[in-house]
C-alpha cells in the first residue's frame, strides 16, 4: 500500500470509529516523519498528559488540502508560500512558528563545491543529474525557489521528478548517482542505506509552522500551544539529542 493510499485510509479508519473529542490528527511533513522527530514530539506530549494524537505523513500541499476538507485538524507545514495562502484563503484558526532545521545539498562524491545553492544549482544543470520530490512537498518549494532564484528552467534528461516522499527520493538519487535537495534530519536518518554525501555548499534554512485548521476541536489548540510552549521546547531539544545527538530543528528564536 503507497503513502498517500495507507494515509487515506487511516483518516477514514479515524472518522468512522467516531473519534474521541482529545483526538486529534495531525498531517505532517514527510521530513518530519521520515526524521522520526514528529513520533518522538508526540510520544511526548502524550506523556506529558496530552490527547490521543494520529499522524499522517504527506508533503505540505497535500497536509494542507487534508486539513481545508476537514481531515486534518493540525498541519506541521514548511513551505510559507502555499501556508500563506491557507491562512489567506481562511483556513487556519491559527499559524505560529514552531521550529527550524536546514536544506542541504547532497549527492555523488565528485567534489562539487559552490559558494551558494543558487550557484551549485547551476553547476548540476550544466554537468549533473538531479532528483526532485516533485510533489508539492515544502521540500520541493524551497527547490523551485533555487531554481528561479538561479534563472533557470529545471527540465531535460539531467531532472527528474519522483512525486514521492524525502526518504523514496533519497534512494533514488542514491541509485542514479544524482544530485538532490533534503533536509538535514532525514539526511541523516539514511545515511547508513545510501552513499550520498553533502556537497560543500552553504545549506538554505527550512522554518516550519503549526497549523490549527478553522473546525478543528480545541485539543488541536492544546496540541499547538504544547509544542510552542516550554514543554514542547524541551521536547524538541530532548529529541534532537535521542535521534541525531546534535541540535538539527532548532526551537524557534535560536
Amino acid at each position: 500500500m503507497n503513502g498517500r493510499l495507507l494515509a487515506a485510509t487511516l483518516i477514514v479508519g479515524l472518522i468512522s470509529c467516531g473519534a474521541p473529542a482529545d483526538r486529534i490528527i495531525v498531517a505532517a511533513g514527510t521530513t518530519v516523519v521520515d526524521s522520526g522527530l514528529i513520533d518522538e514530539l508526540v510520544a511526548a506530549y502524550r506523556a506529558d498528559g496530552g490527547g490521543e494524537v494520529a499522524v499522517v505523513g504527506e508533503s505540505t500541499a497535500q497536509s494542507l488540502r487534508l486539513a481545508e476538507s476537514g481531515d486534518a485538524d493540525v498541519v506541521v507545514a514548511h513551505a510559507p508560500r502555499l501556508e500563506e495562502a491557507f491562512v489567506e484563503a481562511g483556513h487556519a484558526r491559527s499559524r505560529v512558528p514552531v521550529f527550524t532545521s536546514t536544506f542541504v545539498l547532497v549527492g555523488p562524491n565528485v567534489g562539487l563545491a559552490a559558494p551558494s545553492m543558487d550557484a551549485a544549482f547551476g553547476e548540476i544543470a550544466r554537468n549533473h543529474q538531479f532528483v526532485s520530490r516533485g510533489d508539492g512537498s515544502g521540500t520541493h518549494e524551497a527547490e523551485l525557489a533555487v531554481w528561479r532564484r538561479s534563472g533557470i528552467t529545471p527540465d531535460g534528461s539531467w531532472y527528474r521528478a519522483t512525486g514521492q516522499g524525502m526518504g523514496l527520493t533519497l534512494q533514488v538519487a542514491d541509485q542514479t548517482e544524482a544530485f538532490t535537495l533534503t533536509e538535514l534530519g532525514v539526511f541523516i536518518q539514511a545515511a547508513t542505506t545510501i552513499d550520498l554525501v553533502p556537497a560543500d555548499v552553504p545549506p538554505i534554512d527550512n522554518p516550519y509552522s503549526i497549523i490549527v485548521s478553522v473546525g478543528a476541536p480545541d485539543a488541536a489548540d492544546r496540541f499547538a500551544e504544547w509544542l510552542t510552549g516550554p514543554s514542547g521546547e524541551e521536547a524538541l531539544v530532548e529529541a534532537n539529542g535521542r535521534l541525531f545527538g546534535e541540535v538539527i530543528y532548532r526551537p524557534v528564536g535560536e
